[in-house]
């Protein structure tokens, strides 16, 4: 029996920050790579602390910032920080003061609270002006009530009703960087940089490494998740006219094998019909590059045929790359409208042929 560990820890990256003037004197020694992986949405961390090895109150702090460059220094992308929380209410009750003053109290229904409130903890709550603390903690089983006593500088607070409130981690911050944000980018090393807006209005750099580094490193790795490719849309034409004077609308040449030049073994084509009448059929053929002659006789593979006038949308699903005699390297979709004498004169047919709008191609 094999016995795989794995393991589920948050990304939290340390970052130091010159708030007070003094020399940072938690030096890192070597600043740790951040990993990104595409196709899947990356949660990071941030452990901001002073020079004295401590949180810092992030409520002081404005506008936390992540910005991401390439190895030129151009932008390609900056998220906002959020702070990290561990518990949240909603429809909470603030008690107002008269005036000026240090405490007041806060109610919220338990069933409202995600988490679990604590004291010492530090409340983000709109119209007051932190640091708000945690004093006290009360349940109250009767009512269905939790009440916080919370402190703050001293000020004057207006009471209101139907209030959000969180209480936050002293020094955490988190961003996600979603999985689409990824997608079009290659395995490469990106610099990036954490910045903040401190209570005097300066914008400030948060270091991520030693001697006041600014500026550390995020690595893309595209190989965590498998890679699917996009769907190709035809939804221009050609028509071309045999000896026999009948007319083939067809679709260009496909490749059975894409991108990455892996051959495929089955192909998927989801044609569009208007008011169509006839047949469409999916041809293949063997030959390595493409002339006039090379889906000449070539097989019919699938086919549907309308005898009346259809609008729909019709699949030709997992059509064998491999043929009888090694492998396609080239498909399309064709399709004829039935012979003139079928339905009328070719000057003044009686029932239209419609057409074909689109032609998706997958694998």
């Amino acid at each position: 029996m094999q016995k795989i560990q794995s393991y589920l820890y948050p990304n939290r990256v340390l970052l130091l920050a010159d708030l007070a003037g003094f020399t940072v004197e938690n030096k890192v020694v070597y600043a740790r790579k951040i990993k990104l992986y595409a196709g899947l949405d990356n949660v990071l961390e941030f452990d901001i602390q002073n020079a004295d090895q401590k949180r810092i109150d992030l409520t002081t702090l404005g506008a936390l910032e992540l910005n991401i460059m390439d190895a030129s220094n151009n932008a390609v992308s900056s998220y906002d920080l959020s702070l990290l929380t561990s518990a949240s209410a909603t429809d909470a009750v603030i008690v107002g003061t008269s005036v000026k003053a240090s405490t007041t109290t806060i109610t919220v229904p338990t069933a409202n609270v995600t988490g679990a409130f604590s004291v010492t903890n530090q409340l983000v709550v709109s119209g007051i002006t932190g640091p708000v603390v945690i004093s006290s903690v009360t349940k109250d089983v009767d009512s269905a009530t939790t009440t916080l006593m919370v402190t703050f500088p001293s000020q004057t607070v207006a009471g209101r009703t139907g209030a959000a409130i969180s209480s936050v981690m002293k020094g955490l911050a988190t961003v996600t960087i979603p999985s689409e944000d990824l997608h079009s980018l290659t395995d490469q090393l990106f610099h990036y940089s954490v910045s903040a807006v401190d209570n005097l209005g300066n914008q400030i750099p948060l270091y991520c490494d030693s001697q006041f580094g600014a500026v550390g490193t995020i690595q893309l790795i595209g190989n965590a998740m498998p890679t699917f490719r996009d769907d190709v849309i035809y939804d221009s034409f050609v028509g071309e006219i045999n000896f026999m004077g009948n007319v083939t609308n067809h679709t260009p040449a496909v490749p059975c094998k894409f991108y990455e030049a892996t051959a495929t073994t089955m192909m998927n084509f989801d044609v569009y019909l208007d008011n169509f009448i006839g047949t469409v059929y999916v041809e293949a053929t063997e030959d390595m590059t493409i002339s006039v002659g090379s889906f000449l006789n070539a097989p019919h593979l699938q086919s549907f045929t309308c005898t009346t006038s259809t609008t729909t949308m019709i699949s030709f699903n997992n059509v064998p790359v491999v043929s009888t005699g090694g492998q396609y390297n080239y498909m399309r979709v064709s399709w004829l409208y039935p012979n003139v004498w079928q339905y009328g004169s070719q000057q003044n047919p009686t029932i239209p042929y419609g057409s074909v709008t689109k032609v998706v191609v997958s694998s």
